[in-house]
């Protein structure tokens, strides 16, 4: 059973031994049949007047493999691919437990306030050796939910999940958060969910492990939001 702690400084929950471990064995068979689809990290957007190209296989942002779920219309023949256990992961994110816990934090910028409405959508991204993103703040995200409805909405909160098979296998991986004179490292964990608004800059430090790590031993952050209605 986790147990949500709420941080001194920096406005973020982190939630250890998040998902139950028979849930994680079969996401990571969802992970598997959607392994095809994962391509060059698509993050893009602008900041204080830099644009970034979300194409570039080097990008300032991150490196790495991503894809974002669903897919949109133009792809839906994509989305056979999507099993039970990734499409049924809000129900563990946005669970009942972890709202109550965010309706009576001691910052105020943590309270996940009825006005915010759940976005149905994932952003997965793979890192093995060499693999990191940069600074920077979930601004928005657009595209097709999981109740068919395309959006543009802008961000409140992020819920980011770490998975790793076997963290000892390689170094760095860790996350970090900046909030105006305080920055925390997270030590690369298994099985962790943190939480955060979204206009919280944080970053993942460069992952070192060896090249030829299998693709599904490499490291997993899965991204859901809650938006601005």
């Amino acid at each position: 059973m986790y147990i949500p702690i709420e941080h001194e400084n920096i406005p973020l929950v982190v939630i250890d031994n998040f998902l139950p471990r028979d849930y994680i064995s079969k996401l990571y068979e969802d992970f598997i049949k959607l392994k095809p689809h994962f391509g060059i990290p698509h993050w893009g957007g602008s900041y204080n007047g830099n644009a970034y190209n979300s194409d570039e296989p080097l990008s300032p942002l991150c490196t790495g493999q991503d894809i974002w779920i669903p897919f949109n219309k133009e792809n839906d023949e994509k989305n056979k691919d999507l099993g039970h256990y990734i499409s049924n992961l809000y129900k563990y994110i946005f669970h009942q437990g972890v709202f109550e816990y965010l309706t009576n934090t001691k910052s105020d910028q943590l309270n996940a306030y009825s006005k915010y409405r759940y976005l149905y959508k994932y952003h997965i991204i793979n890192y093995g050796d060499g693999g990191y993103y940069n600074w920077h703040k979930d601004v928005e995200v657009s595209g097709m939910t999981w109740d068919g409805v395309e959006v543009n909405k802008q961000n409140a909160f992020t819920f980011a999940l770490t998975l790793v098979k076997d963290p000892s296998v390689m170094k760095g991986g860790e996350q970090y958060f900046m909030y105006k004179n305080h920055t925390y490292k997270l030590p690369l964990t298994n099985n962790q969910l943190t939480i955060f608004p979204s206009s919280v800059f944080h970053a993942c430090s460069e992952i070192t492990a060896p090249k030829d790590l299998e693709w599904e031993n490499k490291r997993f952050n899965i991204q859901a939001w809650l938006c601005h209605a």
